[in-house]
């Protein structure tokens, strides 16, 4: 997040990534951190990427997904 790079950098230009990163750090704290949720979350901001049009690269790894 700091620095937008990495897997999804070619997507927040296209999706704003602030909403989905607010509901990310709440599901993940409600879950108490279950890695699970996590991979949840981002495979979702992922294919909301994807079809907006963005390339999106591998990021199930980086994250442990």
């Amino acid at each position: 997040k700091k620095t937008f790079q990495g897997p999804f950098q070619g997507c927040h230009g296209v999706v704003n990534p602030q909403e989905f990163y607010r509901h990310c750090l709440y599901d993940v704290c409600m879950s108490d951190g279950d890695k699970r949720t996590l991979c949840k979350v981002l495979e979702a901001y992922a294919a909301t990427c994807k079809n907006k049009g963005a390339t999106v690269k591998d990021w199930r790894t980086p994250a442990g997904c």
